[in-house]
């Protein structure tokens, strides 16, 4: 079933796999939008999974303005830049090279360089009272710059959620793989195909059996202890210092920062393109979307996935 969009055209190349916590597409080579959806509300209880997904897709949209409403006053280079209009059922993003893509044209030192962002990063999140809640290779990327960026806050939670330390522990490990990759080019969940095959892998890292490539042997123990859990009891800005002193025989170079009339062109391209659309007349608001979802007796509670 296809889903609906709030805007009557498609926006251009989809970049999503499929419809998880949103969907994102291209509007051009620098600029991409990422917007929730909906599925057609329906009697057929087969198709109430879809109306979970659409509605998930607004929850992680709440959770994505939320963290760049944070990054108005605590802005963060290594932080995927917000392109600011005037609405809030959207969110353009600068659009950046996905790492895996980026990764065999570096060189020693950028990767030494994109570990200390990386870390940078998330310990900038700490501060701000955030944990992540989804790092993944597949959410880091690179721009025009070679300055490496995260995206993807819609599973961001703040300090205040009960579930913040079971999400701080998550973030230890995944940032552990994530850093193996950049320094390595060694994913260990790649080529995994089945639920069972990722929890095998990831039984064995968690067990302390996970092999460290070359490359990353410079972090190792930062690694190992993220894998195993030993770190989660370490703030990522002691991380952060801890790499920061491991990778420091080398000079890494600063890439040079984007201008600000740059994110301001592309501003204006997002409202060009945003004045040349129109509403989907099938969209509705979320109050509109519950309702209609209740209506068909899809009982639904926000705040189970707040």
């Amino acid at each position: 079933m296809r889903p609906i969009l709030p805007f009557s055209d498609r926006p251009g190349e989809c970049l999503s796999i499929g419809p998880s916590q949103g969907l994102v597409y291209a509007i051009d080579q620098e600029i991409v939008l990422k917007v929730p959806f909906q599925y057609p509300v329906l009697q057929d209880d087969s198709t109430h999974y879809l109306l979970d997904l659409a509605l998930k897709s607004f929850v992680s949209l709440e959770r994505e303005l939320a963290v760049y409403d944070t990054l108005r006053n605590n802005p963060h280079l290594n932080i995927a830049r917000r392109l600011e209009t005037d609405r809030s059922d959207c969110l353009f993003l600068e659009r950046l090279t996905p790492l895996a893509a980026a990764w065999p044209g570096s060189n020693e030192l950028d990767r030494r360089r994109w570990a200390l962002e990386l870390l940078d990063a998330v310990s900038w999140l700490e501060d701000c009272g955030w944990a992540h809640g989804d790092l993944a290779v597949r959410n880091l990327g690179v721009d025009s710059t070679k300055r490496l960026k995260v995206f993807d806050f819609g599973s961001a939670i703040p300090r205040s959620h009960p579930d913040y330390a079971n999400e701080v522990w998550r973030d230890h490990f995944d940032l552990a793989t994530c850093l193996h990759f950049i320094l390595s080019g060694i994913d260990p969940f790649a080529g995994t195909r089945s639920c069972s095959e990722v929890e095998k892998v990831r039984s064995t890292l968690t067990a302390g059996r996970g092999t460290i490539r070359h490359g990353a042997d410079v972090l190792a123990d930062i690694i190992q202890d993220g894998w195993t859990g030993r770190a989660s009891s370490t703030t990522f800005r002691q991380l952060s210092r801890r790499a920061s002193d491991a990778l420091s025989s080398r000079d890494h170079g600063r890439p040079r920062e984007q201008s600000e009339s740059h994110y301001r062109c592309l501003e204006s391209r997002c409202r060009a393109w945003l004045d040349g659309v129109s509403r989907n007349p099938m969209w509705r608001d979320i109050g509109e979307y519950v309702s209609a979802c209740k209506a068909v007796e899809h009982e639904v509670d926000m705040d189970i996935w707040r």
